[in-house]
Order: C-alpha cells, then sequence, then structure tokens
C-alpha cells in the first residue's frame, strides 16, 4: 500500500451490523487505512474489534477527537448522526454518512458512485448515501 494515499477512518457505529460489514468491505477492498478508530456507544467502548487481523479497542464516540481522522464512517442511527457528523465535519473529517438523517438536506449530496461519482466533487465534508433498496433500482 502507497503510504501517501492511506487515510485514518474512523467508523462510527462499529460494534452494530452495518458497522461490522463496513469493516469487513474495507478489509476485503484492501482500502488504504493508515489507522483504524473504532467507535461506538460508552457501552461498548473498552471492548475489542478484530480490523486485520490486529484487535482494535473500540472508543467512546462522545470523547473522540475527529480532527485525528480524514474520513468517518457513520452508521449509528440518525441521532448520533445528527449529533456527531457535524462536528466531524468541523474538525476536518470527510462524514459519508449511512443513515436517513441527511438524505433530504439540500445541502448535502446524495451520491451512488456508479450513478453519480461526480458529485463528490461538490460536497462540503458530508456525503449522504441512500436507501439500500433505493440503489437496487
Amino acid at each position: 500500500m502507497n503510504t501517501k494515499s492511506e487515510l485514518d477512518v474512523a467508523v462510527v457505529g462499529v460494534t452494530g451490523a452495518v458497522g461490522e460489514v463496513m469493516l469487513r468491505l474495507l478489509e476485503e477492498r484492501n482500502f488504504p487505512v493508515r489507522n483504524l478508530y473504532a467507535l461506538a456507544s460508552e457501552r461498548s467502548a473498552g471492548s475489542t474489534i478484530l480490523f486485520r487481523g490486529k484487535a482494535v479497542r473500540v472508543e467512546n464516540l462522545a470523547e473522540f477527537d475527529f480532527s485525528k481522522v480524514q474520513l468517518g464512517l457513520f452508521s449509528a442511527g440518525g441521532s448520533v448522526s445528527a449529533k456527531y457528523a457535524p462536528k466531524a465535519v468541523a474538525s476536518g473529517c470527510v462524514v459519508i454518512d449511512n443513515t436517513s438523517h441527511f438524505r433530504r438536506d439540500p445541502e448535502v449530496p446524495l451520491v451512488v458512485p456508479e450513478v453519480n461519482p461526480h458529485v463528490l466533487q461538490e460536497h462540503n465534508g458530508l456525503i449522504a448515501n441512500p436507501n439500500c433498496s433505493t440503489i437496487q433500482m
């Protein structure tokens, strides 16, 4: 992997079903992750997850400093995204939100890479993706 293109990545909601799939896809697709930050609720903080064969400690989302990462993948529910995605963006992190919270916001691009990748050039730090059933259409 080219270390110049590697990113520090935060996965928000890492202990949930979608968060687990995100981790698996990052591994399977050999996404250029320099450092992975596993984020979840206080209840899950302190537990560990496996990423690329290594144990990664789950951190409390409420205490995380998003200036440490360039990319945040959010899948912890709309209320969590509403509270923490703007903080992440304000810290310089690009957020890809997998919840429904920002899908109808005209200021947030709704992106399906195979359909409208050009829209990625126009984001303000926050990108939403449509519902999984919509993508299939």
